[in-house]
């Protein structure tokens, strides 16, 4: 996936307008330099500027859906693996699959699950400051909506993650149910896809479903 993206910041709408434009000079160019023209040359002619014209457009709607990618940051923080020792073994053993996952198959660099006032599993680049929620992380909760900062720099309430991972650019808050949550911060601004928020929010509902179960 992050080799996708960084042929997508590499490859972007800008350099197919560019490669359109070039075209369409070239085609130009051959234009005028010809002495005769025939019926084929300029059926030729028409076709290749039309092809050009064509690129250029696929240019400007890539750049218009291709989202913006930030840079990689070096996050502040240490690569650990922490849990409550309380945990079931059943659901620690979901836990921590589903949590390498995120870490390993999304843009996540840091993942925390919060229940009933406790973070129950931090792991990935984390802060050793314990993580208190605040207005954002509660109102997720409240209302049972995925919550995405796409660039925590630009985003006042910023100070409630700073015992997450102090310069986190970007977060996803999933809520669980009620009194539970996830919180996966990325390594870049804007780095999360649709399908990493569909993909969490799914194993969300798995979660819920088995502290259910397990009455957890």
């Amino acid at each position: 996936m992050c080799i996708l993206k960084d042929i997508s910041m590499n490859f972007n709408g800008k350099t197919l307008i560019i490669i359109g434009l070039i075209l369409f000079i070239f085609q130009l160019a051959n234009f005028f330099s010809i002495d005769a023209i025939s019926p084929s040359l300029e059926r030729a002619q028409v076709l290749s500027a039309i092809s050009s014209v064509i690129i250029i457009l696929i240019g400007f709607l890539f750049k218009q859906f291709n989202p913006n990618f930030g840079e990689r940051v070096e996050l502040i923080g240490e690569n650990k693996f922490i849990f409550d020792p309380d945990i079931p073994t059943d659901i620690l053993d979901e836990l921590a699959w589903g949590s390498e996952a995120i870490l390993t198959s999304t843009a996540g660099a840091t993942i925390l699950i919060h229940k009933d006032g406790k973070n129950i599993l931090r792991r990935g680049i984390i802060s050793n400051v314990k993580f208190k929620p605040g207005e954002t992380c509660l109102r997720a909760v409240k209302d049972m909506k995925l919550i995405s900062l796409v660039n925590t720099k630009f985003y006042p309430g910023r100070e409630e993650f700073f015992n997450f991972c102090p310069n986190v650019p970007s977060i996803l808050i999933i809520p669980i149910n009620q009194k539970s949550f996830i919180l996966v911060g990325g390594w870049s601004n804007r780095c999360f896809t649709k399908s990493d928020e569909k993909w969490i929010k799914n194993w969300a509902i798995k979660l819920n479903n088995i502290f259910l179960k397990y009455k957890f």
